[in-house]
């Protein structure tokens, strides 16, 4: 006698629920080679667990349910094998794509423990800080009034649509002096250089840097620490203020524990 499973046990086994089995079976992909008419049992045979496995295996991998079928009315060994080559390939994107986020993340964990301990110090650096480029926007008004979302909401949708990974380093190019003739600037630092008009470099230099910590709306006093610092120490601010939201609403919901980068290229006097 031929070894079967009945439904529960063949989900069991690959770690799938009822409602995924009978799915597929409605859909025609891999129906029940038996089924009990008292009972209402469905039982599989042992020999089509290789197709359930190439199942899942194409789903795992983003495959439309009607390829797979398709692929399973019409197989063959040569379009089997290039379904398979093609999976492999986006698999591998996938990882790669992965591994740049774990570092990414890796780094931003590194940086706000790094930032732990000079909260403590309370300090300034220079920093020497390679080119990067930005993806940058004019803040939006709605009413008068600067909407800080809606530019971010912009200029992701903007990044978007190049179809590369971006992982929410965020900041601004504040307008510290009403009188200057600019506006102030919203972006995200890219990973991949993009042809776009917005597309903004920010030099490589000798940057100084502090940090605020907490409310946005005091951030008036650490820009008056880094003036006076500026000053005292007889350096020169060459370019652009940079302000990166290190730790934000996207990290946390306590506004007290925000840490914001500010930084500026310095030369000596």
């Amino acid at each position: 006698m031929e070894l079967r499973f009945t439904s529960g046990q063949v989900c069991k086994i690959f770690g799938i629920t009822k409602q995924t089995l009978l799915f597929y079976d409605k859909a025609g992909i891999l129906k029940p080679r038996d089924t009990n008419q008292k009972t209402g049992y469905r039982y599989y045979m042992l020999d089509q667990f290789d197709l359930l496995y190439l199942i899942l295996s194409l789903r795992e991998t983003g495959v439309p349910l009607k390829e797979i079928k398709d692929l399973l009315d019409q197989r063959t060994v040569n379009k089997t094998m290039t379904i398979l080559e093609n999976q492999i390939s986006e698999i591998q994107k996938k990882i790669a794509n992965l591994q740049v986020a774990k570092n990414r993340l890796y780094q931003n964990l590194t940086y706000i423990k790094e930032l732990e301990t000079l909260k403590a110090l309370d300090q300034f650096r220079i920093k020497a800080v390679p080119e990067q480029y930005l993806l940058a926007m004019p803040v939006q008004y709605v009413n008068g009034i600067p909407d800080y979302n809606l530019t971010l909401l912009k200029i992701t949708e903007r990044i978007a649509s190049y179809s590369i990974p971006f992982y929410w380093k965020v900041g601004c190019i504040p307008q510290l002096d009403p009188s200057e003739n600019r506006e102030e600037v919203m972006f995200v630092v890219l990973d991949s250089v993009i042809t776009d008009p917005y597309v903004k470099l920010k030099p490589a230099g000798n940057y100084l840097c502090t940090y605020h910590y907490g409310l946005y709306d005091t951030l008036g006093n650490t820009y008056e620490k880094l003036f006076d610092y500026v000053k005292s120490n007889h350096l020169m601010m060459t370019g652009d203020i940079y302000e990166i939201y290190i730790i934000n609403n996207l990290i946390t919901a306590d506004e007290n524990s925000y840490i914001t980068e500010i930084s500026v290229t310095i030369e000596m006097e």
